[in-house]
């Protein structure tokens, strides 16, 4: 097993992420290219996630890196880990869960397969996955294992440190040294306070065309 140096965190303004669990990640979504996991990982037990990645690559069905990495757990991490292409044997369970827990993690990643679907959501710590299964890893260590160097989850490169923010709808990997970060999340909350007029406004008749400006655009072209 290769374990890479863990990178201290960044940082960040508690005001801003505070307004990030305020909104939804969608809103940030409206404005980003990268970072946007596939929507083949998704959520299985619901609720907001906003946390620091942690991240296990475990190609072999091999429970000893997930067991090792529980104890490495800050309160606000999220388990990522990174089963290589294989979709079949389950990682995560309820153990699993409840240890990461009681760790104070945030939510636990995996791009691959999680079991025991009825007391993760008991437990209600935010999972994400690409499905179910009734076959799950065993301690057999073996090498091929990493802690803490980077994984790809759904397509995306994620490293130990990057944030990773989800709810219902999908799930996104940030970059907390993104100067731009800051400006983007203000812009997403001004996005969803102005929702609220809008709604209002829709329900009393107005367009969405003409509130959102699509009217206006093509107004003069011929």
């Amino acid at each position: 097993m290769i374990r890479h140096p863990r990178p201290e965190p960044v940082e960040l303004p508690e005001a801003m992420l505070d307004k990030m669990r305020g909104i939804q990640p969608a809103s940030l979504g409206h404005y980003l290219t990268t970072g946007i996991v596939s929507p083949q990982v998704r959520p299985l037990v619901a609720g907001k996630l906003l946390g620091r990645a942690v991240t296990v690559r475990q190609p072999l069905p091999d429970a000893l890196p997930v067991h090792l990495v529980l104890d490495e757990l800050r309160a606000g991490d999220v388990l990522v880990i990174d089963r290589a292409g294989d979709h079949h044997v389950a990682c995560v369970g309820e153990m699993v869960a409840r240890a990461a827990k009681a760790a104070g993690a945030a939510g636990i990643v995996v791009d691959g397969i999680v079991t025991d679907i009825e007391e993760l959501q008991e437990l209600g710590l935010p999972v994400y996955a690409r499905g179910l299964n009734v076959v799950t890893t065993r301690v057999l260590d073996v090498p091929g294992a990493e802690l803490f160097g980077p994984v790809i989850i759904g397509d995306v490169i994620v490293r130990t440190g990057d944030l990773l923010f989800g709810d219902a709808n999908g799930l996104l990997r940030l970059d907390p040294c993104d100067p731009a970060l800051g400006g983007l999340v203000d812009r997403a909350v001004a996005d969803e306070n102005r929702e609220v007029e809008w709604r209002q406004r829709i329900a009393a008749g107005e367009s969405l065309a003409d509130l959102n400006g699509s009217r206006a655009r093509v107004a003069d072209r011929p």
